[in-house]
Protein backbone atom coordinates (compact mmCIF):
# COMPACT_ATOMS: atom_id res chain seq x y z
CA UNK A 1 0.00 0.00 0.00
CA UNK A 2 1.12 3.53 -0.70
CA UNK A 3 2.10 5.84 2.11
CA UNK A 4 -0.68 8.25 1.15
CA UNK A 5 -3.27 5.47 1.47
CA UNK A 6 -1.90 4.43 4.86
CA UNK A 7 -2.00 8.04 6.01
CA UNK A 8 -5.64 8.45 4.93
CA UNK A 9 -6.64 5.22 6.67
CA UNK A 10 -4.83 6.26 9.87
CA UNK A 11 -6.49 9.67 9.92
CA UNK A 12 -9.86 8.06 9.25
CA UNK A 13 -9.41 5.64 12.15
CA UNK A 14 -8.58 8.53 14.47
CA UNK A 15 -11.66 10.47 13.36
CA UNK A 16 -14.04 7.55 13.90
CA UNK A 17 -13.75 7.83 17.67
CA UNK A 18 -13.01 11.50 18.38
CA UNK A 19 -13.52 11.28 22.15
CA UNK A 20 -10.97 8.51 22.59
CA UNK A 21 -8.57 10.27 20.24
CA UNK A 22 -8.95 13.55 22.15
CA UNK A 23 -8.40 11.88 25.54
CA UNK A 24 -5.28 10.05 24.34
CA UNK A 25 -3.90 13.20 22.75
CA UNK A 26 -4.65 15.10 25.97
CA UNK A 27 -2.71 12.57 28.05
CA UNK A 28 0.28 12.85 25.70
CA UNK A 29 -0.02 16.65 25.78
CA UNK A 30 0.08 16.65 29.58
CA UNK A 31 3.07 14.32 29.64
CA UNK A 32 5.12 16.15 27.02
CA UNK A 33 4.19 19.57 28.40
CA UNK A 34 5.14 18.54 31.94
CA UNK A 35 8.47 17.22 30.67
CA UNK A 36 9.17 20.52 28.90
CA UNK A 37 8.18 22.58 31.95
CA UNK A 38 10.42 20.54 34.23
CA UNK A 39 13.33 20.79 31.79
CA UNK A 40 12.85 24.55 31.42
CA UNK A 41 12.58 25.10 35.18
CA UNK A 42 15.70 23.03 35.74
CA UNK A 43 17.73 24.89 33.11
CA UNK A 44 16.48 28.25 34.38
CA UNK A 45 17.32 27.34 37.96
CA UNK A 46 20.79 26.12 36.99
CA UNK A 47 21.47 29.35 35.10
CA UNK A 48 20.29 31.43 38.04
CA UNK A 49 22.42 29.39 40.45
CA UNK A 50 25.53 29.82 38.34
CA UNK A 51 24.89 33.55 38.06
CA UNK A 52 24.37 33.80 41.82
CA UNK A 53 27.60 31.94 42.56
CA UNK A 54 29.48 34.19 40.16
CA UNK A 55 27.95 37.24 41.86
CA UNK A 56 29.00 36.05 45.30
CA UNK A 57 32.50 35.82 43.87
CA UNK A 58 33.74 32.77 45.76
CA UNK A 59 36.60 30.80 44.20
CA UNK A 60 40.02 29.42 45.05
CA UNK A 61 40.90 28.68 48.69
CA UNK A 62 40.13 30.33 52.01
CA UNK A 63 42.48 29.93 54.97
CA UNK A 64 41.63 30.62 58.61
CA UNK A 65 42.64 29.56 62.11
CA UNK A 66 40.44 27.51 64.41
CA UNK A 67 41.04 28.09 68.11
CA UNK A 68 43.57 30.91 67.87
CA UNK A 69 45.32 31.65 71.15
CA UNK A 70 48.06 33.98 72.27
CA UNK A 71 50.71 32.72 69.83
CA UNK A 72 51.56 33.78 66.30
CA UNK A 73 48.61 35.04 64.30
CA UNK A 74 47.58 34.44 60.70
CA UNK A 75 48.43 38.01 59.81
CA UNK A 76 48.53 39.93 56.55
CA UNK A 77 52.32 39.97 56.80
CA UNK A 78 52.43 36.17 57.08
CA UNK A 79 49.99 35.83 54.17
CA UNK A 80 52.27 37.89 51.93
CA UNK A 81 55.24 35.71 52.95
CA UNK A 82 53.21 32.59 52.19
CA UNK A 83 52.40 33.91 48.71
CA UNK A 84 56.11 34.10 47.87
CA UNK A 85 57.02 30.77 49.46
CA UNK A 86 54.41 28.44 47.94
CA UNK A 87 54.34 27.65 44.23
CA UNK A 88 50.92 27.49 42.62
CA UNK A 89 49.59 30.60 44.37
CA UNK A 90 48.74 33.45 42.05
CA UNK A 91 47.58 35.95 44.66
CA UNK A 92 46.51 36.17 48.31
CA UNK A 93 44.47 38.75 50.15
CA UNK A 94 43.90 38.90 53.93
CA UNK A 95 40.41 39.77 55.11
CA UNK A 96 39.49 41.52 58.35
CA UNK A 97 35.80 41.78 59.19
CA UNK A 98 33.84 44.12 61.44
CA UNK A 99 30.14 44.86 61.86
CA UNK A 100 28.45 48.20 62.08
CA UNK A 101 26.10 50.54 60.26
CA UNK A 102 26.23 52.72 57.18
CA UNK A 103 24.49 56.10 57.18
CA UNK A 104 23.83 58.68 54.49
CA UNK A 105 21.43 61.44 55.41
CA UNK A 106 18.48 59.87 57.19
CA UNK A 107 19.04 56.42 55.66
CA UNK A 108 20.83 53.83 57.80
CA UNK A 109 21.68 50.21 56.98
CA UNK A 110 23.40 47.35 58.77
CA UNK A 111 26.64 46.26 57.14
CA UNK A 112 29.65 43.99 57.41
CA UNK A 113 32.91 45.83 56.73
CA UNK A 114 35.61 43.77 55.07
CA UNK A 115 39.18 45.02 55.10
CA UNK A 116 40.78 44.29 51.73
CA UNK A 117 43.47 45.68 49.43
CA UNK A 118 44.22 46.21 45.75
CA UNK A 119 44.08 42.42 45.12
CA UNK A 120 40.33 42.38 45.74
CA UNK A 121 39.55 42.07 42.02
CA UNK A 122 42.02 39.18 41.61
CA UNK A 123 40.85 36.88 44.40
CA UNK A 124 37.13 37.64 44.07
CA UNK A 125 35.01 37.90 40.94
CA UNK A 126 33.17 41.16 41.48
CA UNK A 127 31.13 42.86 38.78
CA UNK A 128 31.96 46.57 38.89
CA UNK A 129 28.91 48.73 38.15
CA UNK A 130 30.53 52.16 38.56
CA UNK A 131 33.91 53.59 39.53
CA UNK A 132 36.83 51.27 40.34
CA UNK A 133 38.05 49.02 43.11
CA UNK A 134 40.57 50.44 45.56
CA UNK A 135 44.11 50.94 44.32
CA UNK A 136 47.38 49.86 45.96
CA UNK A 137 48.12 53.45 46.95
CA UNK A 138 44.73 53.83 48.63
CA UNK A 139 45.13 50.51 50.45
CA UNK A 140 48.66 51.25 51.70
CA UNK A 141 47.81 54.79 52.83
CA UNK A 142 44.60 53.59 54.54
CA UNK A 143 42.59 56.20 52.67
CA UNK A 144 38.97 56.54 53.70
CA UNK A 145 37.52 54.95 50.55
CA UNK A 146 34.90 52.24 50.27
CA UNK A 147 33.48 49.83 47.69
CA UNK A 148 29.77 49.22 48.17
CA UNK A 149 27.07 47.10 46.55
CA UNK A 150 24.49 48.52 44.16
CA UNK A 151 21.61 47.59 46.49
CA UNK A 152 23.18 49.57 49.36
CA UNK A 153 23.78 52.52 47.02
CA UNK A 154 20.14 52.40 45.95
CA UNK A 155 18.91 52.39 49.54
CA UNK A 156 21.19 55.21 50.66
CA UNK A 157 20.95 57.58 47.69
CA UNK A 158 18.17 56.19 45.51
CA UNK A 159 20.50 55.44 42.59
CA UNK A 160 23.28 53.03 41.70
CA UNK A 161 26.15 55.33 40.74
CA UNK A 162 27.21 57.06 43.96
CA UNK A 163 30.94 57.24 43.18
CA UNK A 164 32.41 60.26 44.99
CA UNK A 165 29.61 60.39 47.56
CA UNK A 166 30.35 60.25 51.28
CA UNK A 167 28.94 57.64 53.62
CA UNK A 168 29.29 57.52 57.38
CA UNK A 169 30.46 54.19 58.76
CA UNK A 170 29.95 53.39 62.43
CA UNK A 171 32.58 50.85 63.45
CA UNK A 172 34.74 50.25 66.48
CA UNK A 173 32.45 52.52 68.49
CA UNK A 174 32.96 55.68 66.42
CA UNK A 175 31.78 57.29 63.20
CA UNK A 176 34.07 57.70 60.22
CA UNK A 177 33.39 59.29 56.86
CA UNK A 178 34.40 57.33 53.75
CA UNK A 179 34.21 58.28 50.07
CA UNK A 180 32.71 55.71 47.70
CA UNK A 181 35.29 54.82 45.03
CA UNK A 182 33.40 51.96 43.40
CA UNK A 183 30.03 50.24 43.20
CA UNK A 184 29.78 46.49 42.54
CA UNK A 185 26.86 44.18 41.95
CA UNK A 186 25.42 43.25 45.33
CA UNK A 187 26.65 39.90 46.60
CA UNK A 188 23.86 39.43 49.12
CA UNK A 189 21.33 40.09 46.33
CA UNK A 190 22.32 36.76 44.82
CA UNK A 191 20.78 35.03 47.85
CA UNK A 192 17.31 36.11 46.78
CA UNK A 193 15.12 39.04 47.70
CA UNK A 194 13.61 37.31 50.74
CA UNK A 195 17.02 36.54 52.28
CA UNK A 196 18.93 39.60 51.12
CA UNK A 197 16.42 41.89 52.85
CA UNK A 198 17.64 40.51 56.20
CA UNK A 199 21.31 39.95 55.28
CA UNK A 200 23.72 42.80 56.04
CA UNK A 201 25.37 44.63 53.18
CA UNK A 202 29.04 44.07 52.39
CA UNK A 203 31.30 47.13 52.32
CA UNK A 204 34.97 46.83 51.33
CA UNK A 205 37.42 49.26 52.94
CA UNK A 206 41.24 49.32 53.04
CA UNK A 207 42.63 46.57 55.28
CA UNK A 208 44.74 49.06 57.22
CA UNK A 209 41.56 50.86 58.34
CA UNK A 210 40.56 47.79 60.36
CA UNK A 211 43.82 46.11 61.37
CA UNK A 212 47.60 46.36 61.10
CA UNK A 213 49.76 44.01 59.06
CA UNK A 214 50.77 42.10 62.20
CA UNK A 215 47.31 41.61 63.69
CA UNK A 216 45.31 38.42 63.19
CA UNK A 217 43.33 38.25 59.96
CA UNK A 218 39.93 36.61 59.99
CA UNK A 219 40.56 34.85 56.68
CA UNK A 220 43.03 34.79 53.83
CA UNK A 221 41.65 34.40 50.32
CA UNK A 222 43.99 32.47 48.02
CA UNK A 223 43.69 32.52 44.23
CA UNK A 224 45.72 29.73 42.61
CA UNK A 225 47.25 29.60 39.15
CA UNK A 226 45.26 27.92 36.39
CA UNK A 227 47.58 24.91 36.11
CA UNK A 228 47.91 24.24 39.86
CA UNK A 229 46.05 21.53 41.76
CA UNK A 230 43.97 23.04 44.56
CA UNK A 231 44.33 20.04 46.86
CA UNK A 232 48.12 20.11 46.52
CA UNK A 233 48.27 23.84 47.20
CA UNK A 234 45.97 23.36 50.18
CA UNK A 235 48.32 20.77 51.69
CA UNK A 236 51.32 23.04 51.09
CA UNK A 237 49.58 25.96 52.81
CA UNK A 238 48.69 23.85 55.84
CA UNK A 239 52.23 22.49 56.08
CA UNK A 240 53.81 25.91 55.68
CA UNK A 241 51.66 27.60 58.32
CA UNK A 242 51.87 24.73 60.79
CA UNK A 243 55.58 24.00 60.59
CA UNK A 244 57.26 27.10 59.26
CA UNK A 245 54.77 29.80 60.12
CA UNK A 246 54.21 28.30 63.57
CA UNK A 247 50.80 29.89 63.92
CA UNK A 248 48.87 29.27 67.08
CA UNK A 249 45.75 27.24 66.36
CA UNK A 250 44.48 24.69 63.88
CA UNK A 251 44.88 25.70 60.24
CA UNK A 252 41.73 25.23 58.15
CA UNK A 253 41.81 25.41 54.35
CA UNK A 254 38.55 25.32 52.41
CA UNK A 255 38.30 24.70 48.69
CA UNK A 256 35.68 27.24 47.64
CA UNK A 257 35.91 26.22 43.98
CA UNK A 258 35.19 22.64 45.00
CA UNK A 259 32.20 23.79 47.05
CA UNK A 260 30.83 25.64 44.04
CA UNK A 261 31.30 22.56 41.85
CA UNK A 262 29.56 20.43 44.48
CA UNK A 263 26.58 22.78 44.56
CA UNK A 264 26.37 22.75 40.76
CA UNK A 265 26.57 18.95 40.79
CA UNK A 266 23.71 18.76 43.29
CA UNK A 267 21.68 21.09 41.06
CA UNK A 268 22.25 18.80 38.08
CA UNK A 269 21.21 15.81 40.19
CA UNK A 270 17.96 17.52 41.15
CA UNK A 271 17.32 18.33 37.49
CA UNK A 272 17.84 14.67 36.58
CA UNK A 273 15.40 13.59 39.30
CA UNK A 274 12.77 16.07 38.12
CA UNK A 275 13.24 14.93 34.51
CA UNK A 276 12.74 11.34 35.65
CA UNK A 277 9.42 12.37 37.24
CA UNK A 278 8.42 14.06 33.98
CA UNK A 279 9.41 10.95 32.03
CA UNK A 280 7.17 8.87 34.30
CA UNK A 281 4.29 11.24 33.51
CA UNK A 282 4.92 10.78 29.79
CA UNK A 283 5.19 7.01 30.30
CA UNK A 284 1.76 6.91 31.95
CA UNK A 285 0.35 8.80 28.97
CA UNK A 286 1.91 6.27 26.58
CA UNK A 287 0.27 3.43 28.49
CA UNK A 288 -3.02 5.11 27.69
CA UNK A 289 -2.03 5.21 24.02
CA UNK A 290 -1.18 1.50 24.15
CA UNK A 291 -4.58 0.64 25.63
CA UNK A 292 -6.29 2.81 23.04
CA UNK A 293 -4.48 1.12 20.18
CA UNK A 294 -5.27 -2.33 21.55
CA UNK A 295 -8.95 -1.36 21.69
CA UNK A 296 -8.75 0.01 18.15
CA UNK A 297 -7.17 -3.23 16.94
CA UNK A 298 -9.99 -5.23 18.49
CA UNK A 299 -12.66 -2.97 16.94
CA UNK A 300 -11.02 -3.08 13.50
CA UNK A 301 -10.58 -6.86 13.37
CA UNK A 302 -13.10 -7.28 10.51
CA UNK A 303 -11.62 -4.42 8.48
CA UNK A 304 -8.11 -5.81 9.00
CA UNK A 305 -9.31 -9.18 7.67
CA UNK A 306 -10.82 -7.51 4.60
CA UNK A 307 -7.59 -5.56 3.93
CA UNK A 308 -5.55 -8.74 4.18
CA UNK A 309 -8.00 -10.61 1.97
CA UNK A 310 -7.84 -8.05 -0.85
CA UNK A 311 -4.05 -8.14 -0.99
CA UNK A 312 -2.67 -5.99 1.84
CA UNK A 313 0.53 -7.35 3.36
CA UNK A 314 1.08 -7.83 7.10
CA UNK A 315 3.76 -5.12 6.98
CA UNK A 316 1.10 -2.70 5.67
CA UNK A 317 -1.08 -3.44 8.71
CA UNK A 318 1.90 -2.86 11.03
CA UNK A 319 2.70 0.43 9.32
CA UNK A 320 -0.94 1.50 9.52
CA UNK A 321 -1.18 1.14 13.29
CA UNK A 322 2.31 2.49 13.91
CA UNK A 323 1.43 5.54 11.83
CA UNK A 324 -1.86 5.92 13.69
CA UNK A 325 -0.18 5.88 17.13
CA UNK A 326 2.59 8.18 15.88
CA UNK A 327 0.06 10.71 14.57
CA UNK A 328 -1.85 10.54 17.84
CA UNK A 329 1.28 11.30 19.88
CA UNK A 330 2.43 13.99 17.44
CA UNK A 331 -0.87 15.85 17.80
CA UNK A 332 -0.78 15.58 21.59
CA UNK A 333 2.92 16.47 21.73
CA UNK A 334 2.46 19.56 19.55
CA UNK A 335 -0.41 20.83 21.69
CA UNK A 336 1.34 20.14 25.00
CA UNK A 337 4.68 21.64 23.93
CA UNK A 338 2.98 24.70 22.44
CA UNK A 339 1.00 25.36 25.62
CA UNK A 340 4.04 24.76 27.85
CA UNK A 341 6.23 27.05 25.73
CA UNK A 342 3.58 29.75 25.85
CA UNK A 343 3.25 29.46 29.63
CA UNK A 344 7.02 29.65 30.11
CA UNK A 345 7.29 32.75 27.92
CA UNK A 346 4.30 34.40 29.63
CA UNK A 347 5.64 33.94 33.17
CA UNK A 348 9.42 34.23 32.62
CA UNK A 349 9.79 35.92 29.18
CA UNK A 350 12.24 33.13 28.36
CA UNK A 351 12.40 31.77 24.82
CA UNK A 352 13.32 28.11 24.79
CA UNK A 353 15.89 26.70 22.42
CA UNK A 354 14.02 25.23 19.45
CA UNK A 355 16.26 22.16 19.61
CA UNK A 356 14.90 21.26 23.05
CA UNK A 357 11.29 21.55 21.88
CA UNK A 358 12.01 19.60 18.69
CA UNK A 359 13.81 16.87 20.62
CA UNK A 360 10.88 16.45 22.99
CA UNK A 361 8.44 16.32 20.07
CA UNK A 362 10.52 13.65 18.33
CA UNK A 363 10.71 11.77 21.64
CA UNK A 364 6.92 11.86 21.96
CA UNK A 365 6.40 10.56 18.42
CA UNK A 366 9.01 7.80 18.78
CA UNK A 367 7.63 6.70 22.14
CA UNK A 368 4.12 6.80 20.68
CA UNK A 369 5.18 4.58 17.81
CA UNK A 370 6.81 2.23 20.33
CA UNK A 371 3.55 2.14 22.31
CA UNK A 372 1.69 1.17 19.14
CA UNK A 373 4.18 -1.55 18.19
CA UNK A 374 2.48 -4.37 20.14
CA UNK A 375 -1.02 -3.64 18.76
CA UNK A 376 0.47 -3.30 15.26
CA UNK A 377 2.24 -6.67 15.44
CA UNK A 378 -0.86 -8.28 16.88
CA UNK A 379 -3.04 -6.89 14.10
CA UNK A 380 -0.57 -7.99 11.39
CA UNK A 381 -0.65 -11.59 12.66
CA UNK A 382 -4.42 -11.95 12.30
CA UNK A 383 -5.68 -14.62 9.94
CA UNK A 384 -7.82 -12.96 7.23
CA UNK A 385 -10.59 -15.61 7.35
CA UNK A 386 -10.83 -15.70 11.14
CA UNK A 387 -10.74 -11.88 11.26
CA UNK A 388 -13.66 -11.51 8.82
CA UNK A 389 -15.60 -14.28 10.58
CA UNK A 390 -15.23 -12.45 13.92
Amino acid sequence: MRVADLFCLAVGNLRENPLRTALCALSVAVGSGALLLIAAIGLFGQTQLQAALRTIGVSGLTVYLDGHGAGNALSAELANTMEQAITGIDSVMPIKAATGTVRAGHAIENAVFLGADERLGKVMHLEVQAGTLMTAQQAEAAEAVAVVGDELAQRLYGRTNIVGREIRLHLNGRDQYFTVCGVVKSQTGALGSAISSFAPHLVYVPYACLASQQQNADQVFVQCTAESDLDTVSDQIETYLTRRGQVDGTVRVQNMTGMVETIEGMAQLFIAVFLAVGAITLGVALIGVLCSMLAATHEKTEEIGILLAIGAQPRDIRRLFLLQSGLLCMIGGLCGLALASGAIYFFTSMLLDWRIVTSLLVLSVVCGAAAGLLPAVRAARLDPIDAMRN
